[in-house]
């Protein structure tokens, strides 16, 4: 079991380790593999490799936490606000949500390849799948703000089942073609949708106004 590091409080030591984070993401990208060494990253990130072994113990474990870094983004995205004005149907609402997930994953290749490959083994999947529990709430939040739609335990439960289907064809490209295609981009938004009219009715209303937005 990867152990988990507490990130430091002070300012200096948060930013070396960072900064670290950002050297393993350099050089994953420039070595297309995840196997590094933390001489290596220290060497990359200007560290003495002491100081980097203070943050963490190998280089699972710093693996582990830049996997960890880009499940805050995917979440952070996921809270961004939505423009009311740009949603006709519900799908509208995860056809957003894709758009802006895969930009982050054509921007960030690592992360495709830490969380989509097969490399980043099991853990790293295990506490994806934790974040998509997250993120799911966000959505169910949010479905329910902009559309007229029945809230229940089974449909909040069913947003991040949703994402893992789509994530699971997502990880099918990046296997054939090294990132995920617009075709299978699609296929996956398709396949989420088809799951959640089980429990989304086919034209739920938008809302005139979000809830909690006055007009």
């Amino acid at each position: 079991m990867t152990a988990l590091v507490d990130p430091p409080k002070q300012r200096r030591s948060r930013e070396r380790f960072e900064q670290s984070l950002d050297a393993a993401e350099a050089l994953i990208a420039a070595r297309g593999t995840i196997a590094i060494s933390l001489p290596d990253v220290a060497a990359a990130a200007g560290l003495p490799p002491a100081s980097l072994y203070h943050y963490v113990p190998n280089a699972q474990v710093l693996l582990f936490e830049l996997a960890r870094r880009y499940m805050a983004r995917f979440q952070a995205l996921a809270a961004e606000e939505v423009d009311h004005g740009q949603l006709t149907v519900w799908p509208d609402l995860f056809r957003i949500h894709c758009s802006r997930a895969l930009a982050f994953y054509h921007a960030h290749p690592v992360a495709m390849r830490l969380l989509l490959g097969a490399e980043g083994g099991w853990q790293i999947r295990s506490a994806d799948l934790d974040a998509n529990l997250q993120i799911g709430r966000i959505q169910y939040q949010r479905l329910l703000r902009h559309f007229v739609v029945a809230g229940s335990a089974p449909l909040e439960r069913a947003l991040p089942v949703s994402m893992t289907i789509g994530d699971a064809i997502w990880s099918l490209s990046f296997a054939r073609d090294g990132a995920v295609t617009d075709e299978m981009a699609a296929e996956s938004l398709n396949a989420r949708v088809a799951y959640l009219r089980l429990y989304i009715a086919e034209h739920a209303p938008r809302r005139d106004h979000p809830l909690g937005m006055l007009p």
